[in-house]
């Protein structure tokens, strides 16, 4: 179905006499949804209707292959452990654990990133990783290019890559700046939660040792470069200071005291 043929449909339904056959919640299923809109076919006419259902026939189709790779990743796992897993997605999403997971395997590229999002379930249901992680790998998964996973390992130590992958990779927060060069480019590290999903989703395991702490060196610069930084940093900590100083001063309370009509 084209953008446009789309766009038409979506239109036609809007300027429709009648909703009221349009009896759906937020917390049904997606096919729920499909049905509810497809009911208004008759309002919309008959080619649109044939092409509306063309798509939905589509996007099922290729929903479905998805979820099989997905469900083929996760079959070693018991009913039960899949139960309480499901049940813990909904609880934490606040919505129909069906919903969800099913919008999770749907926002997925390729059929390929099914295994790893599996995996990355297997994961949490196993108690490796937490809820909370679970879900935030599945963003990185879904903003990464299958394409550019492969590429994660060559991060374990700092590194830039002149194709462009460095900073598409730092955009979805699965890299970190590790380096900010005076003279050449940045270097990149990956982050807790890029080593997470290489670890737990593509199963590899690059045992990175990370320092305490924010992890930015000055590679080559030049000493104005230096004492530009030093001074920015000093400015901030001034600033820090006047204003500890100013609410620990009378003239706070003064100031506090004519805010409240006083």
């Amino acid at each position: 179905m084209s953008i446009q043929a789309l766009s038409d449909i979506v239109s036609q339904i809007l300027g429709t006499p009648d909703l009221s056959k349009l009896k759906v919640t937020n917390n049904d299923s997606i096919h729920a949804h499909n049905k509810a809109i497809v009911s208004l076919i008759p309002y919309v006419g008959g080619a649109a209707a044939e092409e509306l259902q063309q798509y939905y026939d589509y996007k099922e189709d290729e929903f479905f292959r998805k979820f099989v790779g997905f469900l083929i990743g996760i079959k070693e796992t018991s009913g039960e452990e899949r139960h309480r897993f499901a049940q813990e997605i909904q609880d934490k999403a606040e919505d129909n654990s069906g919903n969800v997971i099913c919008g999770m395997v749907d926002r997925l590229d390729n059929i390929n990133k099914e295994t790893v999002f599996a995996k990355l379930s297997v994961a949490r249901i196993n108690g490796f990783i937490s809820i909370e992680d679970f879900f935030r790998l599945h963003s990185l998964l879904e903003r990464i290019p299958y394409v550019d996973l492969k590429e994660l390992p060559k991060y374990k130590e700092p590194f830039y890559d002149e194709s462009g992958d460095s900073e598409l990779l730092y955009a979805t927060g699965a890299l970190e700046l590790h380096t900010i060069d005076a003279n050449e480019s940045n270097k990149y590290i990956l982050s807790a939660l890029g080593e997470k999903l290489l670890l737990w989703g593509c199963g590899v395991n690059i045992e990175m040792k990370r320092e305490k702490g924010t992890n930015i060196e000055v590679d080559t610069a030049s000493e104005d470069d230096i004492e530009e930084i030093f001074n920015q940093k000093l400015a901030e900590a001034q600033r820090k200071q006047e204003e500890k100083e100013y609410i620990e001063s009378d003239r706070a309370m003064f100031d506090y005291d004519v805010l409240r009509g006083k």
